[in-house]
């Protein structure tokens, strides 16, 4: 028999050291080299069979290689931010774990040494996912080109989040559409510069960017349906460097998040073509470079019941999670296996504020640990045992 919440916190203190070491050695993308050495040495030190498939991404497993298989996912790198958090193991490098996933990697590594403990009582086969580059949505892609969801075919997966806003204990939960897709756009618009005082010798490319910028929020107002949440942002419109000279380039830079697949594909088409249109009417050249192109995050909500039902034995509190405009490349994993994600509270004791997400003042509280901990070996012994073959 098993008690994953008691076995949980029987580790605490070591989930707290394996946090503080990730915390400390802060690194961002795929540039993972002290992180992902860390895991594997832990994986390996524990027995756990693990390697690296795609640059810093690391599979480890456990199980008696027969039955199903359940994926658990734990994003790693950092933000490329300072953190200013005042903590005493605050990060060293120029680099800060300003989202939790230092937290996640340290949950997952509990869970899988304590599920290697039980692993003979595992009804099946669980994979581990420790992935890098989720902050700039390249992580997922190159582990599932790589193969993490073959070899043992991968079934269901579970990935969680922490949520600073929320009590320790609880964990939030969103069925259906839980993050928005982000497809991040850069666009250069070529014109003809000249001198200010005479405008009409040149082709002025801010002319185009200030008339594309309206046409989008139009999008928005005028063309997405009313039951349907979208946002498209733009956090760069630049160009020229003194007051009477218009330049030959413009630079914008922005994101449309949508939940609806099918609304996604309609504004990303009225983006391309409102594009072109303005480009020729105005005579400039519209260069469009895709930044990112991440779906919506679908948790399903039968398997989110399922798992739900599981962990009540926790003694964690339940409470409902709206969806969030906020994207995660889990989406990818999820689009291709039916996934779950749980939000898990980590709220500081007595905090007068509550920092959001990539803020450099951002904390966690640490007692959080053995709950996400808890939740990975619940979930994977439960639903393998439900689900055997």
């Amino acid at each position: 028999m098993y008690d994953f919440m008691k076995e949980a916190q029987s580790i605490k203190e070591e989930l707290i050291e394996m946090r503080r070491f990730l915390h400390r050695n802060a690194e961002i993308r795929d540039e993972l080299p002290v992180t992902s050495q860390f895991v594997r040495d832990k994986l390996s030190s524990w027995g756990i069979e693990n390697r690296e498939i795609s640059k810093s991404g690391i599979v480890g497993r456990i199980g008696k290689g027969a039955g199903r298989t359940i994926l658990l996912r734990a994003d790693m790198d950092a933000l490329d931010v300072k953190e200013e958090s005042g903590l005493p193991f605050a990060s060293s490098t120029p680099y800060g774990h300003c989202c939790g996933h230092d937290l996640h990697t340290a949950m997952l590594l509990g869970a899988a040494k304590i599920l290697k403990n039980h692993e003979e009582e595992l009804s099946g086969t669980v994979k581990l996912m420790f992935q890098p580059g989720e902050e700039y949505f390249i992580g997922s892609q190159a582990m599932i080109k790589a193969g993490v969801l073959e070899e043992p075919k991968v079934d269901v997966a579970v990935d969680m989040h922490m949520n600073a806003k929320n009590p320790v204990g609880s964990v939030a939960v969103c069925k259906g559409y839980t993050c928005a897709s982000c497809d991040g756009m850069k666009l250069v618009v070529h014109g003809k510069g000249c001198h200010g005082a005479w405008p009409h010798t040149g082709t002025d490319p801010f002319h185009t960017a200030v008339n594309i910028y309206l046409a989008f929020q139009e999008l928005l107002a005028r063309e997405t349906p009313g039951d349907q949440t979208a946002t498209l942002t733009f956090g760069q419109i630049t160009g020229g460097n003194t007051a009477n000279i218009i330049p030959s380039d413009v630079t914008m830079q922005g994101t449309l998040r949508v939940f609806d697949k099918n609304t996604r594909a309609f504004l990303k088409e009225r983006i391309q073509e409102i594009e072109e249109a303005m480009g020729k009417a105005y005579r400039t050249e519209i260069e469009h470079i895709v930044l990112s192109d991440v779906p919506a995050l679908y948790t399903e909500p039968e398997l989110q019941e399922e798992m739900i039902g599981y962990c009540r034995e926790l003694g964690i509190t339940y409470r409902d999670y709206p969806p969030s405009s906020a994207s995660d490349d889990f989406a990818r994993v999820a689009e291709r296996v039916p996934s779950v994600f749980f939000s898990i509270g980590c709220m500081p004791y007595g905090a007068k504020t509550l920092y959001p997400p990539h803020n450099p003042k951002i904390l966690f509280n640490e007692d959080a640990l053995p709950v996400g901990t808890a939740i990975h070996c619940q979930c994977a012994m439960k639903w393998l045992e439900a689900h055997h073959i």
